[in-house]
């Protein structure tokens, strides 16, 4: 048994009393055909490890907020599927390992990335098949067939339009792009990377719970605005090094298209942008140094440049709350905790 994988099992051991955890090993309990010593440590191990470690879970609250919104203010409402929330999880937790090992990536949540641990062909392999269990898990929902199909089609969607914005993060670089392009472009990117998983979060919770389609809907597209704020949130903490020093020169080092290069590429003039963008440009072919750019495009987005996520966000929730009156003529009590949630990702994202 390799060090790293032996390590992986004293991790996963010290938690292994925990609710979450035995909830985890049912989810990655190996299938009938295959001995439980080879599937431990080529899925389970390795995953469980990375499952476990500490996260912010926004994906599975708001899960869990769509289907208290979706039943009327004042009525009891039923417990939601053990299951529902993991999925989007699940779906997640894969797109980090795959993400990480298409950015050579060091850490992830505050400990290596699990290629950097188990080695890519594993760390691969185990990411794809999170995103088969995740959808498999529908079955396990006792849900009407018609439910099902509506979940079936709305997460192949998500995952496919998950698919289309990393394909384009990762291929187009900012240093290549006209100026005007890079607000639409960074939209695009980010609503179909982030913005789907988080839309889908919101869809998951309100179709299980038989809501309203135009709550439905509405709750897909504060997902979406959500999802878009967090990658404004991330991008903004990785700039600034708030996301640990080894993961602080990715965007720039790559050329990514980023929020921060969008907001500065519509308050800057063309020759100050145009110096800007030379420089990052120059970076991703190794010339130049990753800090002082990381410094001087901050320092281009004004005092505050915190605020720009906070009016996106705030302009979702204003969104979201008018639909929600208009479906149930007042207000609901989850908005409350769906504020909360938006007032925790202002305040904590990597």
């Amino acid at each position: 048994m390799s060090s790293t994988l032996q390590s992986c099992r004293l991790t996963v051991a010290s938690v292994a009393s925990s609710e979450q955890s035995a909830l985890l090993r049912h989810i990655l309990a190996a299938p009938e055909d295959v001995e439980e010593k080879f599937w431990e440590s080529s899925i389970a191990t390795p995953l469980m490890e990375f499952l476990l470690r500490p996260g912010k879970h926004f994906r599975a609250e708001l899960v869990r907020l769509s289907w208290d919104l979706a039943y009327p203010p004042g009525t009891t409402t039923p417990s939601m599927p053990e299951m529902l929330p993991w999925m989007v999880e699940l779906l997640h937790a894969g797109s980090l390992i795959v993400d990480d090992i298409e950015d050579g990536s060091f850490q992830r949540r505050g400990k290596a990335a699990l290629h950097r641990i188990v080695g890519m062909p594993i760390a691969l392999n185990a990411g794809n098949w999170l995103y088969f269990r995740a959808i498999s898990l529908i079955e396990s929902l006792n849900l009407s067939t018609t439910c099902q199909c509506q979940l079936y089609r709305r997460t192949l969607k998500a995952v496919q339009s998950c698919h289309e914005g990393q394909a384009l993060d990762l291929s187009i670089q900012v240093g290549e792009l006209h100026q005007r392009e890079i607000p639409r472009l960074a939209y695009t990117i980010s609503s179909k990377k982030t913005g789907s998983l988080l839309g889908l979060a919101g869809l998951l919770g309100s179709i299980a719970a038989n809501a309203p389609e135009s709550l439905q809907e509405a709750l897909n597209n504060f997902g979406i605005r959500l999802g878009v704020g967090l990658q404004m949130q991330n991008d903004l903490c990785e700039l600034m090094g708030a996301a640990g020093l080894l993961k602080q020169p990715e965007d720039l080092l790559h050329g990514r298209v980023t929020w921060p290069w969008a907001w500065a590429s519509e308050r800057l003039s063309p020759a100050l942008f145009d110096h800007l963008q030379n420089r990052g440009l120059r970076l991703t072919q190794g010339i130049g140094d990753a800090s002082a750019l990381a410094s001087d495009l901050l320092s281009s987005l004004g005092s505050e440049p915190q605020q720009y996520v906070r009016n996106w966000l705030q302009q979702g929730f204003v969104e979201l709350e008018a639909v929600t009156k208009k479906v149930w003529r007042q207000s609901h009590p989850t908005l409350e905790r769906i504020y909360a949630e938006i007032t925790r990702l202002e305040k904590r994202y990597v």
